[in-house]
């Protein structure tokens, strides 16, 4: 059977197995749930659930049709192990290495920004723009795990990219991540760089898109903790004000993109005016600030003058 411990930590199981009547999967859930919920865990059931499916090497929704089997030692082990780690506020996204995105399989690990289901806002805008453009040239500023050059290079396969990042674990990741969607080289081109020195062309690309750090450094302490205490501090730390790369990525923007071209910016919320002005100041046009769906500015996008003197 399984008892509660007194110290506060996860459930554990008697001597059984299995095949020796140890825990039922529905009653282990239970129990890691409540545990979860002690500990401050947002939806406790939701990683009970998912963390049990990862140590077992089934889907979630598997669980239900095996809930009356019994959890064997080994894998109660394990399970607690990972209610141990996401007890202390361990992200659940590095626990089970993966990610959906835009109904894509993206792994991530420690060390890269976890992707953000706000940012399938800003592809679809993208999608929106250049509705029926097949052969669109895009260049992505820091790609993470490659999720938004993933995702546009899947859905449209004339496309052609370039993406960066500073982070040599980023790229590494987002590789992998390209080679999983069967993406080669010569469609996406990864490359660690710290800003835009190294792409010399000038109007070029059809399509500029960033999701840049832009939490105010003063900010970072008050996220939530798997975000704070977890995830890569410069991916988040957008500088005094949260807008530091916002200037640079505008002037890169109106030297890169041909005219006609697309900037496409996740934002904060509570940016969208300062970041008008500064894509205003660039010499962008059609300027435009989109909330997310709950209602928190969360995109800016803009457009080169079609006459490079307008």
């Amino acid at each position: 059977m399984i008892e509660a411990k007194r110290n506060g930590g996860p459930a554990r199981a008697g001597s059984g197995g299995a095949e020796k009547g140890g825990a039922a999967l529905i009653e282990t859930v239970r129990m890691a749930e409540d545990y979860l919920k002690r500990r401050g865990v947002d939806s406790p059931r939701l990683s009970a659930e998912l963390l049990l499916a990862k140590v077992l090497g089934c889907g979630r929704l598997d669980l239900y049709m095996r809930f009356d089997e019994r959890l064997g030692e080994e894998d109660l082990g394990g399970y607690r192990t990972v209610l141990k780690r996401r007890a202390d506020h361990y992200p659940l996204q590095y626990l089970i290495g993966s990610v959906e995105f835009y109904s894509l399989p993206f792994a991530v690990r420690e060390g890269v920004f976890i992707p953000r289901p706000e940012t399938e806002l800003l592809v679809e805008w993208v999608e929106e723009a250049f509705d029926g453009e097949r052969g669109a040239r895009f260049i992505e500023f820091g790609v993470g795990s490659g999720v938004i050059a993933g995702s546009l290079a899947r859905r449209h396969p004339g496309w052609r990219g370039f993406a960066f990042d500073k982070s040599k674990e980023a790229v590494a990741l987002s590789k992998e991540n390209l080679e999983r969607l069967e993406i080669g080289k010569e469609r996406v081109s990864v490359f660690a760089a710290d800003g835009f020195e190294a792409v010399s062309a000038a109007g070029a690309f059809d399509l500029l898109v960033a999701n840049p750090p832009y939490i105010p450094t003063g900010s970072i302490g008050a996220l939530q903790r798997e975000v704070s205490l977890y995830e890569n501090r410069a991916a988040l730390d957008g500088g005094a004000d949260g807008l530091s790369f916002y200037p640079l990525l505008a002037a890169s923007g109106r030297r890169i993109l041909r005219p006609g071209g697309m900037i496409a910016l996740e934002i904060g919320d509570g940016q969208g005016g300062r970041v008008f002005r500064i894509l205003e100041e660039a010499g962008f046009e059609r300027i435009d600030v989109r909330k997310d769906y709950n209602g928190r500015e969360r995109l800016a996008a803009a457009f080169i003058p079609v006459s490079r003197g307008a």
